[in-house]
């Protein structure tokens, strides 16, 4: 199959020298050099004519941010008169992503976002991966190969630096980063030239339009075709608009649709179920951004014009195309969003398309919906070049004499780059937010097990140390590499009474004894997880390192009094030991500090009476012994329960005293009582501790839970407010802020600072748009799961989500028709129809091959039969 694939590229494409009529002017830009015959502008697909026919003009007019659904056109009339009147507009005029560069990336390649990856204005914008791959291959080059004399003038992409010139450019007047009118930076065929605040000499419409002029005036004395792309800033912010239009359309309400303020939306995606209704600022804002969109506009009306004009009077009009459309829509308060873009709905995906040219009736309708991916192939066929196997668009030139001429019916709409995987990591309950840590794990598609570990052990319930319920715990190894792993700390209610009640007592015991099993080692590493000391010292780095001291009140108040009522409880146990004073019988024999001194008649008199005096005092020394056990047993209870700051210094004194080494453990057997009804009470009293502190355990891990929450809290907004005192936002919206100083050209904002979010991290879907005369509806799928379906027949401005109108086997259809368009690939179409023709030829030859072979055996028989 690769073999086959290498020969069908072979076939198709070829690589040509093509001359260059320019070269960069300046040095420090030659990183990318824009002459076509360096081997890296080499293109694989070589422009061939289909006809030696004479070759019309292409102006293709593209505005920044223009609506269609809000009215604008409403206020252009010489682009009605000029275009409208003297050409076709289509009705249905899409983009296929509704964002700045992933559109006029779309534009330039006639690639969907999923085949040249552009899929943000950050993400791949321009990158050294957009230049490498795609930036070679967009009509551009094709069109100076095949001999047109090609010319941009204004906003290219958002991240272009202007440090190259891209191929297939002759005039390259190209703005570097985003829209401005004022104050920005032009690459002019390679020189960087900057321009300040000087209307006469620097506004950027223009400019453009005045270099537009000079460009057709130029091309009467050459016998080359010329394409240009007029690419104008506004209506895109800043929205500086020229100042004799800074007077017109104010109180103009076009852009109050049904839509507008149209909040909450409880059935639709994300974003829009947490936008309620406007403030009266946000109104008011949307009126007055309206306002200096449509001054901005004025412009680029009276360009059309002047540009009509001078095609005229040079005698080229009637041979030229002119194209005027927009990268994408804009909404203006519709669903409660104050501005912006980004949305799969009317308002920011539909955009006016209107076409001018030889062969175009005047005031002629097509309602056949057209992409802006379909302009590059557009522009080929005029040209009379085939279109490129890798575009994914389609011309629309056959719709220009034939109005009922079928282009498609459905066709995707996208945006965004987060996939279901990475949506599923970072919407954990346990994270919440998106954290700077993690980035560089959403980066990629699927997570290594290092990340996938380092992931889990943030989640609380792996944290060290391992609290009373706690079953699994992450550790570093020595290679510092994490590890999840039991702990080993678990003592449950079974365990608990075993440990109680395995008491062995002699027949006529009080007291009896059980076996201490555990190691000196052991012992010291459980004496180093105790749950209370763990919780002081996890809440005393976390309280030290945080500068808070209102934490440490709480907890400290909580422990006084568990240390009170453990003290109370120890006293009953130590009165309890006096009974053993009632045990032991008089024996005669006292001891002193240096001898032992016993009565006459304990040594003098009858052997049985020394007998019973031993005894007696063998017993007693079993008894303190066995009290002393006990003793020992409840300092060491004493010890695990003493409060943090103490337990230095009491360790530091029993080993002065010459106690044992360890502590926490005496060698030997402990006691125990004997009798039934006290070991039961001993069990209880014991699980009832251990009850009570799981309970403290919680209550204290809930307190720090709080308290880091709220510390976490007031950082971000302390962060926030060094920015900007009146935008405090969610960091999973995106969101603005705009005061007075906003705009420097009137009319002016004077209302104050006001904050809005227009967006959030995951608006992520891909749609399928139906447009038929049948049907007209939006199918969408969010990467959050959410789906919503928009009959646009009965519902034209979206307001209802009627997913759970549809049946299965509709639900199943459209599903299948985004699954299809989402991995839909020009180039992966062609191939597989060259791999199908391929094979057909193959069996062709091989049944021919056998069909001769047959006739020369029949020939062979007939022949031997003969002879025989």
């Amino acid at each position: 199959m690769k073999i086959l694939q290498f020969t069908i590229l072979v076939l198709i494409f070829t690589k040509s020298p093509v001359s260059s009529k320019r070269h960069l002017k300046h040095p420090s830009l030659s990183s990318t050099s824009a002459n076509p015959t360096n081997s890296d502008v080499h293109t694989l697909y070589k422009a061939r004519r289909k006809s030696s026919s004479p070759r019309p003009n292409i102006i293709l007019i593209l505005t920044d941010d223009q609506d269609k659904d809000l009215g604008s056109l409403q206020f252009m009339p010489k682009l009605a008169r000029h275009l409208g009147e003297e050409g076709a507009t289509y009705q249905h005029g899409y983009v296929s992503t509704p964002m700045c560069c992933p559109s006029r990336s779309s534009l330039l390649t006639g690639l969907y976002v999923h085949n040249h990856h552009v899929y943000t204005n950050n993400d791949n914008c321009s990158s050294p991966y957009w230049v490498e791959n795609h930036e070679k291959r967009t009509f551009a080059t094709y069109l100076q190969q095949s001999g047109y004399h090609t010319a941009y003038y204004g906003k290219y992409l958002n991240k272009y630096t202007g440090h190259h010139v891209p191929p297939g450019w002759d005039q390259w007047h190209g703005l570097v980063r985003n829209s401005r009118f004022y104050n920005f930076t032009i690459n002019s065929n390679g020189v960087l030239k900057q321009h300040g605040d000087d209307y006469a000499r620097d506004y950027l419409p223009d400019i453009i339009t005045n270099k537009t002029l000079q460009l057709i005036s130029r091309s009467t004395i050459s016998s080359s075709p010329f394409m240009a792309v007029l690419s104008y800033p506004g209506p895109h912010g800043p929205e500086d608009a020229a100042p004799q239009y800074q007077d017109m359309f104010h109180n103009v309400t076009t852009h109050h649709t049904p839509a507008y303020d149209f909040a909450p939306n409880p059935d639709k995606q994300w974003i829009l179920r947490h936008t309620e209704k406007m403030l009266p600022i946000h109104r008011s804002f949307t009126d007055l951004l309206m306002t200096k969109r449509l001054q901005t506009l004025q412009s680029v009306d009276s360009a059309v014009e002047k540009i009509v004009q001078r095609l005229a009077d040079t005698g080229q009009l009637d041979n030229t195309y002119i194209f005027y459309t927009s990268d994408h829509g804009y909404h203006l308060g519709q669903f409660g969003l104050v501005k912006g873009k980004a949305f799969p709905f009317e308002f920011d995906t539909h955009v006016p398309f209107l076409v001018r040219g030889p062969g175009i009736p005047p005031r002629s309708v097509r309602d056949q919906p057209v992409l802006n991916i379909d302009l590059a192939p557009t522009f080929l066929d005029i040209a009379g070049l085939e279109k490129p196997p890798h575009m994914d668009g389609k011309s629309i030139l056959p719709t220009f004499r034939k109005p009922d001429k079928k282009l498609r019916d459905a066709f995707l709409i996208e945006r965004g780059k987060m996939t279901f995987e990475r949506y599923s990591v970072v919407s954990q309950e346990e994270r919440g937010v998106l954290e700077d840590e993690n980035v560089s794990f959403f980066s990629k598609n699927h997570l290594s097990l290092t990340e996938r570990l380092s992931v889990e052990c943030n989640k609380p319930r792996y944290q060290s140390p391992c609290s009373l319920n706690q079953k699994w715990v992450c550790k570093k190894k020595g290679d510092g590499s994490l590890k999840i792993i039991r702990c080993k700390n678990k003592q449950g209610l079974k365990s608990s009474r075993m440990k109680y009640s395995n008491c062995h007592c002699s027949i006529g015991e009080k007291f009896g004894w059980k076996n201490d099993r555990s190691d000196k080692r052991g012992m010291k590493k459980n004496r180093t997880k105790l749950n209370l000391f763990s919780l002081t010292r996890r809440a005393r780095s976390i309280l030290t390192s945080q500068g808070d001291t209102s934490m440490f009140d709480d907890i400290a108040h909580e422990e006084m009094k568990e240390v009170d009522y453990l003290v109370e409880d120890i006293d009953e146990e130590i009165r309890g030991l006096h009974i053993l004073n009632n045990i032991t019988k008089p024996t005669g024999c006292v001891l002193s500090r240096k001898d032992k001194l016993c009565q006459q008649k304990v040594t003098d008199e009858d052997p049985s009476t020394w007998i019973t005096s031993r005894s007696t005092i063998k017993h007693q020394i079993q008894q303190l012994r066995a009290q002393l056990n006990e003793l020992k047993q409840i300092r060491k209870y004493l010890r695990l329960k003493r409060p943090v700051k103490e337990k230095e210094q009491g360790t530091r004194r029993h080993m002065k005293s010459g106690g044992s080494s360890s502590p926490f453990r005496e060698p030997g057997a402990e006691v125990c009582v004997c009798d039934e009804v006290q070991n039961n009470e001993v069990v209880k009293q014991h699980l009832k501790e251990e009850r009570n502190g799981r309970r403290r355990e919680k209550r204290m891990e809930r307190l720090l839970r709080k308290e880091r929450k709220r510390m976490k809290a007031d950082k971000k907004n302390q962060r926030k407010s060094k920015k900007q005192d009146h935008c405090k936002v969610d960091v999973k919206m995106n969101c603005f802020s705009h005061d007075n100083n906003h705009w420097q050209t009137a009319p002016l904002w004077t209302a104050g600072p006001f904050c809005a979010c227009t967006n959030s991290n995951n608006n992520t879907y891909w749609c399928v748009r139906n447009i038929n005369t049948t049907h007209n509806y939006l199918y969408c799928e969010y990467v959050t799961g959410m789906i919503t379906y928009f009959d646009l027949k009965v519902d034209p401005f979206q307001l209802t989500n009627l997913l759970y109108t549809l049946p299965d086997s509709q639900l199943n259809y459209m599903h299948q028709q985004v699954t299809h368009l989402r991995t839909y690939s020009g180039e992966k179409r062609f191939l597989e129809r060259k791999q199908r023709k391929l094979r057909l030829q193959k069996n062709k030859l091989r049944q021919k091959r056998r069909r001769k072979q047959r006739q020369n055996s029949i020939v062979a028989l007939s022949t031997k039969s003969r002879r025989g």
